[in-house]
């Protein structure tokens, strides 16, 4: 529970706009040593899927959008990561299935980025395709550890947990039983840490609608067709323009619970993080 919730204020906080893996964690497995010979280095043979904990959907106006990210990771550890959009239409989404662990992907990869294990001096490098269906979702750029479901770990109390279980409401959506949470300025609070003495908040001009399934895989839906998150993001794209480093912390707060993630701030050459970017797929959306 609490990594899907993680998971949709990430996406929420990027203001319409999704995350993006660059960086992974080397993946070994104790099968790839044979008599003491070997590195334990999984060669993936291709792209494999970074099978997630749960899976968001976030709801535009003319579809939705679910970011899959593979990997696709050498002998020698060193890394390819690419990421795609899962784009459905009707305001319902069609998540990636992995019952029998679809490897699947459509489409070209909107961000592709170089992860070598060895001398990789950065870690939000990436190249993007400004033709790629489902660019317009990439504005965060995020390293994570090796299972993607980690990326989502709040470190939550049980107290804290069991707190934001009793805050949501019980109902029914995409055939699923689940939990509503409705986001707003009174119950939420977007902080922007740019680590070198400059802290800004986002104002909370949106009313957000999160769903959360309880049954089977952990399922949601972010609902980011308000027409407030057109101040939002011009609020962050300021912030980009005026105050952001290379690193920058995004802090949300929802009724006394914090969650904080660390992603790419304004890194010249990185359409993604770019001011411009951002005001782009505002005006764009709403």
């Amino acid at each position: 529970m609490k990594k899907l919730l993680y998971l949709g204020f990430c996406a929420m906080l990027s203001l319409g706009v999704g995350c993006a893996i660059t960086d992974y964690e080397l993946i070994t497995d104790n099968d790839q040593v044979a008599n003491g010979q070997g590195s334990g280095v999984v060669n993936t043979n291709g792209k494999a899927h970074l099978i997630e904990s749960s899976q968001v959907a976030t709801i535009w106006p003319d579809g939705t959008d679910e970011w899959i990210a593979f990997v696709d990771q050498k002998a020698n550890g060193d890394r390819v990561i690419t990421n795609y959009n899962n784009f459905s239409t009707g305001g319902f989404p069609t998540f990636h299935d992995d019952q029998y662990c679809n490897p699947d992907w459509q489409g070209c990869a909107m961000t592709t980025s170089q992860d070598p294990e060895v001398g990789d001096v950065d870690m939000f490098d990436y190249t993007y395709n400004i033709n790629c269906k489902g660019i317009r979702s990439i504005s965060l750029l995020l390293s994570t550890s090796r299972y993607y479901g980690e990326c989502g770990r709040s470190f939550m109390s049980l107290e804290d947990r069991i707190n934001l279980v009793n805050m949501g409401r019980i109902g029914n959506k995409l055939g699923m039983t689940g939990l509503f949470y409705d986001l707003n300025n009174l119950n939420t609070t977007i902080k922007l840490n740019n680590n070198a003495g400059f802290e800004t908040t986002v104002p909370m001009t949106a009313n957000v609608s999160l769903f959360t399934s309880i049954q089977g895989q952990r399922r949601g839906t972010l609902d980011m067709t308000h027409p407030g998150f057109r101040a939002m993001g011009n609020a962050y794209a300021d912030f980009l323009a005026q105050n952001a480093t290379n690193v920058t912390t995004i802090t949300v707060v929802y009724n006394g619970l914090s969650f904080s993630k660390d992603v790419a701030g304004k890194i010249e050459g990185r359409p993604a993080t770019q001011p411009s970017r951002v005001r782009e797929i505002m005006n764009r959306a709403f």
